[in-house]
């Protein structure tokens, strides 16, 4: 298994303090085989609090920052600490140069999504992966969500009967928290950094379909920052929305199958229902696990570098991809027709 090690406790440093910097950090104060012992961030005053408090759930303590070094270069965290891994949460324009960097001094990387704004920035971060034979995991969440992987089962497996239609919704405002996300040339836009995920859990979960067609707006960004697309596949047709052009978040499907609907995030408590055909109401789905996806991605990724998983879930080739889709739903927007997809 490329780059596999074992050990007590993977060392980790962060770099990117900021939001899902945080969020990684909680996720990662529940897993004893981790310890994060060095924190980067280029904003000296993100790394002044003495505690951070997530608003997720984890099994460990509270991270107090006091008790790892911290670093405004991520270059000097680099040469200074014994790392194991990094976990980067950065403005998508320098994913690649920072992926790179750290995969060149020997660590294996967790990256956050989108994996790069260019599709040639992705093939270095593959290269330097397979040059330097460390594990190399783009932060495409939804793969790991529990109510998205029930979906993915009952359509491999045609729990009701094949998969029908399927309508995917992520929108949400403009960044209150961080300038850089509407900043299109830093960040893509809405169109590559939230209606990418989406796009990536449905070829991820359907493979590539036929063909594709979208429309969008663009927005303060510069970029497409509210976009439909129609994915046409043999017996299937998928509609993925996304757009910064609305005031709350909300993530949210309806799957339609031969014999049943199943639906997630569209009613008061949100929670994962199916509809049988026969049935006279919805019921609740029960999960097979109380864990998130930040929690449950980052838990494979450390897996993966010891050695206990092999990384066939979220492939650095396969997240590429997904910024080739996007890439080509934005050249359909802008020619205004149908792009066929060619395998």
């Amino acid at each position: 298994m490329q780059g596999a090690i074992k050990m007590e406790k993977l060392k980790v440093g962060i770099c990117g303090y900021g939001g899902l910097g945080r969020v990684h950090v909680g996720s990662m104060m529940g897993m004893e085989d981790v310890e994060i012992v060095a924190v980067c961030d280029n904003n000296p005053k993100k790394l002044e609090s003495k505690e951070v408090k997530i608003n997720i759930e984890t099994n460990g303590p509270v991270f107090d920052i006091r008790n790892c070094r911290t670093y405004l270069d991520f270059r000097k965290m680099l040469k200074k600490e014994k790392l194991d891994a990094v976990v980067t949460a950065l403005p998508t324009n320098i994913h690649a140069e920072y992926a790179v960097m750290a995969m060149k001094e020997g660590l294996h990387v967790f990256s956050e999504k989108p994996m790069a704004l260019k599709v040639r920035e992705c093939d270095k971060m593959i290269k330097a992966r397979d040059d330097n034979k460390v594990q190399l995991q783009i932060g495409q969440c939804l793969r790991f969500w529990p109510e998205y992987e029930i979906l993915k089962k009952a359509a491999e497996e045609k729990t009701y009967g094949p998969l029908k239609a399927l309508t995917m919704i992520r929108i949400g405002g403009y960044s209150a928290w961080a300038e850089w996300f509407n900043d299109g040339k830093i960040s893509g836009g809405a169109i590559l950094d939230l209606h990418l995920h989406d796009v990536d859990w449905v070829q991820h979960a359907l493979g590539l379909p036929k063909a594709l067609v979208a429309s969008g707006l663009k927005g303060i960004t510069g970029e497409v920052d509210d976009v439909t697309a129609i994915w046409q596949y043999e017996d299937c047709i998928v509609s993925i929305r996304g757009s910064w052009m609305y005031q709350t978040f909300s993530m949210s499907f309806q799957a339609f199958f031969e014999n049943a609907a199943m639906d997630f995030g569209i009613h008061p408590d949100t929670a994962l229902r199916v509809k049988v055909k026969g049935e006279k109401e919805f019921r609740k789905v029960d999960l097979p696990t109380k864990e998130n996806g930040y929690y449950r991605e980052l838990k494979y990724f450390f897996d993966s570098i010891k050695g206990k998983e092999k990384n066939t879930v979220c492939t650095a080739e396969s997240t590429k991809k997904s910024v080739e889709l996007v890439m080509l739903e934005n050249k359909s927007i802008e020619k205004r027709k149908w792009m066929k997809i060619v395998t």
